[in-house]
């Protein structure tokens, strides 16, 4: 401890889980230094104020971003439904969305304390926003490295607080193994679920104790790494030890089956390592927990419990939060709703709170992956009553989450949608294309927006692209109109850039039309998934938007761009 700052030496000890061994935060914030196991602060004097938390900073202002307390509530409704007493914990209201701000702040603080020149992490998501608004508030620069894999969309809010992102070739494991190694290059922090992240997020258990919520039965945590868990925890135990609580909740660990490493270990007392996990709780989904041992001990030392939930029972919980109480969270939050029911008898009329994590809006993939599409309705108010007498809208209500069989089963398809549709699966079927499930139900989506062929101005007879040493790609377009053969040509940045543009070349003389976005989404991992190309398009100052479908990109963007121009012929 000879390099130890007064802070770390008047205050606490850092010393590791396992074993005990006395670290020294000069030499390490993440794991000891002697056997590797993770970190865990020991508080060795009470400050003057007993109700003050205990915080490893030499001095700590007031969150300049968090400025509200979480709300604590009471759900009625489903406490109602369920005959129990259950409540919930709002961390999603947290500045970034999620609970990792209540970290990220004391991380940033101790990265600062330690002169540190900047702060680094690998992740994709929740702690990179968070890091991030943290350090750009505080001054510090902060990178963030990310598999090669990782979407533009999840990247969006750390790079607005300025985030230095690095994206790297291979999986998640490598891009954390780099950044440590980044980390010990320079004087970087390495930020993360490490010990001093644990002292911010132990805050939520002393807020819910000062918005009166200190008499509850059960504590259910989402659990991914473990962290959040440890220190919720953490923050109960110094909590009592102070006097601020007269009763310890039972804690509850919940995990998704494909992701479950902890509750696998919990039962056999030793830390899991996964090969792989797999849930739509994306949160929450770590093959290596690396605060097992915390997670183990609190529930040992609470008498706690740990669940796995099934995705569906995610879901189904997912769906009535919002429902039923108005709350929109990610997957990950509903683990304890999902658990509480799932084993209610367990709980009988004991109080229970629920840590909500995140904001839905963090994961809406999830709500767009699980749910039917909603098909374009011409402005046509009988086309209207037609699609709603389908019984589309209560097949879509009902079959959300559930892809267990086709739903369309009782679908009203008027004599003419039903024969777009099966010329649609005819046309799949002579390419020996075998459609799924989910690709079923949006091509049977998609028939009450389909224009007539007869209706369409042109037809594209043929297409040709070719890549050109400048990066620029050239097409040729065969088209029909009015019973004459047309070769367009033109170049673009891209082979659905190139072809619209050779098209537009010769259409814009008879409807000039722009357009404004694209869209492309490919329905399944497999090489010949169908793929929907949703285009905006404008003519005359108005937007709407099209689609089509196929097994290939550049004809479904063409049969959309054909379909628009049906469309704005008709304005």
């Amino acid at each position: 401890m000879n390099n130890s700052t007064s802070t770390e030496s008047e205050l606490y000890t850092l010393k590791c889980v396992q074993h005990g061994h006395i670290n020294s935060e000069k030499e390490t914030t993440t794991y000891c230094t002697v056997c590797g196991s993770v970190l865990e602060i020991e508080y060795h004097i009470s400050p003057e104020n007993p109700h003050q938390i205990l915080v490893p900073l030499k001095t700590r202002p007031e969150d300049p971003i968090r400025t509200n307390k979480t709300e604590l509530k009471r759900l009625d409704k489903l406490s109602a439904q369920y005959d129990g007493n259950v409540w919930v914990k709002s961390e999603y209201q947290n500045p970034t969305g999620c609970f990792k701000d209540r970290g990220s702040y004391i991380e940033v603080l101790k990265a600062r304390e330690l002169g540190a020149d900047a702060i680094c992490l690998a992740s994709t998501g929740n702690m990179a926003a968070s890091v991030a608004a943290y350090a750009s508030y505080f001054g510090i620069k902060c990178y963030v490295f990310v598999p090669e894999y990782t979407t533009e969309g999840k990247l969006a809010q750390a790079m607005v607080y300025n985030a230095k992102v690095i994206k790297v070739k291979g999986d998640y494991s490598t891009c954390e193994a780099l950044c440590r190694k980044f980390a010990e290059s320079g004087n970087y922090y390495l930020a993360g679920d490490y010990v001093f992240r644990e002292e911010g997020q132990k805050s939520m258990s002393f807020e819910v104790i000062e918005q009166g919520g200190d008499d509850f039965d059960y504590v259910f945590v989402p659990v991914g790494c473990g962290t959040n868990f440890g220190a919720i925890w953490k923050g109960y135990r110094e909590a009592f030890n102070q006097g601020l609580i007269k009763k310890l909740p039972k804690m509850v660990a919940v995990q998704p089956e494909g992701s479950s490493p902890v509750v696998k270990g919990i039962f056999k007392k030793e830390k899991i390592i996964e090969t792989r996990v797999q849930t739509i709780a994306g949160a929450v989904a770590a093959a290596d927990p690396v605060d097992f041992y915390k997670v183990l001990r609190g529930i040992n030392e609470s008498n706690g419990v740990a669940f796995t939930v099934s995705e569906e029972e995610i879901l189904e919980a997912l769906t009535e939060m919002a429902q039923k109480e108005g709350i929109f969270t990610e997957p990950a939050s509903a683990l304890g709703l999902a658990a509480f029911k799932k084993y209610r008898k367990e709980f009988g009329s004991a109080k229970c709170l629920f840590v909500l994590t995140g904001i839905g809006l963090k994961d809406t993939g999830v709500v767009v992956r699980h749910s039917l599409p909603s098909p374009v309705i011409g402005n046509d108010l009988k086309a209207i009553h037609k699609f709603i007498n389908s019984g589309y809208l209560d097949i879509q209500a009902s079959a959300w989450g559930k892809w267990q069989g086709s739903p369309f089963g009782n679908l009203k398809l008027e004599p003419e949608q039903a024969k777009i549709f099966n010329d649609y699966v005819d046309s799949f079927n002579k390419r020996g294309k075998i459609l799924t499930e989910k690709e079923l139900e949006v091509l049977q989506s998609m028939v009450f927006d389909e224009e007539p062929e007869s209706d369409q101005l042109i037809q594209v007879l043929d297409y040709d692209v070719r890549m050109r040493k400048n990066g620029l790609v050239n097409a040729t377009v065969s088209l029909g109109i009015k019973g004459k053969h047309i070769d367009a040509k033109a170049k673009g940045v891209g082979p659905l850039h190139a072809v619209i543009t050779a098209v537009k070349s010769v259409t814009d003389t008879l409807i000039p039309i722009e357009v404004v976005d694209h869209n492309v989404e490919v329905l399944s991992p497999a090489a010949s998934s169908l793929v929907v190309v949703t285009l905006r398009l404008s003519h005359k100052e108005k937007q709407f938007l099209v689609k089509s479908v196929s097994t290939d990109t550049i004809e479904a963007g063409l049969k959309a761009f054909v379909k628009g121009l049906a469309l704005a012929g008709k304005a």
